[in-house]
């Protein structure tokens, strides 16, 4: 069985990256995988598109996580994924 990898994400509206970034996770052909996806505060559709992927990242057999918080900074939302 392989190592955990696992990643943290923070963002803060991130919409028009998302697609191109949850493409290459998926695409990905290492087995475990986790994301801690932590959504600073976004405004735009940064929480409707993670959470579609969330869903398809579990599909794959992918560990997801996602989390909320008010705007905080980079820095606060690694610590909170950390």
């Amino acid at each position: 069985m392989a190592e955990l990898v696992s990643i943290i994400t923070p963002c803060y509206n991130g919409e028009k990256y998302l697609d191109r970034y949850f493409q290459s996770l998926l695409a990905q052909t290492y087995p475990d995988v986790e994301l801690i996806f932590v959504n600073d505060g976004s405004t735009d559709r940064t929480e409707e598109i993670a959470l579609e992927y969330g869903e398809k990242l579990k599909a794959r057999g992918y560990e997801f996580t996602y989390i909320y918080q008010q705007n905080a900074g980079q820095s606060a939302a690694i610590n909170q994924g950390l």
